[in-house]
């Protein structure tokens, strides 16, 4: 996707870009300088790109083409190695910043001529203008290159993920007679259960369940939900009876396991993160559009209850 443009429309694409580096700067002020900075850049450039990628049927494809051209650009290949970057902050510190990305170049897209193009555009020169300047404060090209590569790639997953788990939500268990705020505690039980597995397998800090939460409620309020937005306060819904989630496990789990293998991400708290974006999504569509209308109270209550109780079940469920 390269554009090619009359000398006034590469001055109004230079005229963004520095806002959006002033921008970035007001966004990042209390991150320190340092590494956690340039990190923090990187998911929001991500989420520029990721943001592009969502116009395309397949975005995978475009994703490829522009990791290359990045790459020639930059006349550099990403790092090799098969361990992770200790600098990769975890899945819901990348959904959290690849969105205020996403979301500050559909902002900008309203205002250029031709739209997310343009931030694709806008994006890519910032990339090859900022990795050259790190790489003088001993941040090589090579390591910068593949934290966008991986994290453009988490990104666009959890996007691809919500959209896929909430189809099959409406598609398959609603559809089949269920009530949707059955179905927001089942999905929720499967996010619970994700997590769980990700405890076990790994020591998590302190804040991960608060963390982990809030990506569920950050992916509501983006999508339209009322009311509060701190769903620590909210009661669980004691009515629920905890029978029911391994039922609820064995019936949605292993087509939401089936999609991670296809897309291969491996990492437990990635999809624990993936599925509870959908979640979120799915409490804005049964409380905001026509699907069931629920109130906004009782679905969050639910999608906290559903996570609760599915975080109880670490081990696998019986399949079918």
């Amino acid at each position: 996707m390269t554009i090619v443009s009359s000398p006034e429309h590469q001055e109004k694409l230079k005229e963004e870009a520095k806002a959006i580096t002033a921008r970035l700067e007001t966004m990042l002020k209390d991150t320190p300088e340092g590494d956690a900075r340039l990190m923090r850049t990187i998911c929001i450039y991500a989420g520029f790109i990721t943001e592009t990628l969502m116009e395309y049927e397949e975005p995978d494809v475009v994703m490829e083409q522009a990791f290359h051209r990045i790459a020639e650009l930059l006349h550099a290949d990403p790092a090799e190695g098969d361990a992770p970057d200790p600098l990769m902050p975890p899945a819901w510190t990348i959904d959290h910043d690849t969105e205020l990305g996403r979301q500050l170049g559909r902002g900008i897209a309203k205002k250029l001529p031709k739209g997310m193009d343009d931030i694709h555009e806008i994006a890519i020169g910032l990339i090859i203008n900022d990795f050259p300047q790190w790489e003088k404060k001993d941040f090589p090209v090579e390591r910068s290159l593949r934290l966008l590569i991986e994290t453009v790639i988490l990104s666009l997953t959890f996007e691809m993920a919500t959209q896929d788990f909430c189809d099959l939500l409406i598609e398959d268990f609603i559809a089949d007679g269920n009530a949707p705020g059955e179905g927001i505690l089942a999905l929720a039980a499967v996010a619970g259960h994700y997590f769980a597995q990700a405890e076990a397998a790994t020591a998590l800090p302190p804040e991960a369940e608060a963390e982990f939460t809030n990506v569920m409620v950050r992916e509501s309020v983006r999508h339209g939900t009322p009311g509060i937005k701190n769903w620590g306060k909210l009661s669980a819904a004691n009515d629920r009876e905890a029978a029911s989630i391994p039922e609820y496990l064995t019936r949605l789990k292993p087509e939401i396991d089936e999609f991670f293998v296809l897309i291969g991400l491996e990492d437990m708290m990635g999809k624990a993160v993936s599925v509870a974006k959908s979640v979120g999504r799915m409490v804005a569509v049964v409380t905001v559009e026509d699907v069931g209308q629920i109130h906004p109270s009782i679905a969050k209550s639910l999608a906290k209850t559903g996570m609760i109780l599915g975080a109880k079940y670490r081990e696998e469920p019986i399949k079918a």
